[in-house]
């Protein structure tokens, strides 16, 4: 684990040899080297404002697998980042749904009348596989999000969405393959993208949405979430 980073940092250092200065701060939402912003949008931006809550941790070690095809997967662990990885996850979703326009406002605290949004990690794997002629990196995200309607007036809140976006991203069998660090900021980028438009497509954000439709949107949520 500590060499896979050591080894990082010092391809890190080759490039900014090359490059000059280069951002060695191992965060994904403060570093474009691991994560881009997803370029994002909405053509009908929604009149509900939102407040999102810390991202949970719900990753389970245990349901990792020690090898694949006989080979033996080394996993990297979480001392790599500069900050906690829930931390970094839950301020990269903040900022997209900011830019995203899916909602007008962003609220710092939990209101009535906004949706609330509760993020939670299911997966966030770094790993590489050694093999006969190389080795392969790969790296997976899952992020749940569950979406509540505006509180009522006995302050309960209705499902709106409940789903969980994940993505895989592996490299093939190489000499130096692409560091799993790397990959991990591919699968999150995948991950939110997903979520930004279902969000999009939900129309949850529209108060203005006929309530035959939202109502739609309720039966195929709550016919979803009970599989």
């Amino acid at each position: 684990m500590r060499s896979l980073r050591r080894g990082f940092l010092f391809a890190f250092g080759l490039l900014a040899a090359a490059c000059g200065s280069l951002n060695y701060t191992a965060d994904l939402a403060r570093n474009d080297l691991f994560y881009v912003d997803v370029p994002f949008a909405t053509k009908s931006p929604g009149d509900r404002p939102v407040h999102v809550l810390p991202v949970a941790d719900a990753r389970d070690a245990s349901v990792m697998p020690a090898h694949e095809r006989g080979f033996p997967i080394t996993y990297a662990g979480d001392d790599f980042w500069e900050r906690p990885v829930p931390v970094m996850v839950g301020d990269v979703l903040l900022r997209q749904l900011q830019d995203s326009r899916l909602f007008p406002a962003v609220c710092d605290g939990v209101q009535a009348e906004a949706l609330l949004v509760k993020p939670t990690l299911v997966a966030f794997t770094t790993a590489s596989i050694e093999g006969i002629s190389g080795s392969r990196s790969f790296a997976e995200v899952g992020l749940k999000l569950q979406v509540f309607g505006p509180a009522n007036g006995n302050g309960k809140r209705s499902v709106l969405l409940e789903r969980v976006y994940a993505n895989r991203q592996a490299t093939q069998q190489e000499l130096h393959p692409t560091s799993p660090y790397r990959l991990v900021g591919r699968a999150l980028q995948q991950a939110i993208s997903k979520a930004l438009l279902e969000l999009d497509g939900s129309n949850i954000a529209r108060s203005t949405v006929p309530d035959d439709r939202k109502a739609e949107i309720e039966i195929a949520v709550e016919a979803a979430t009970s599989r």
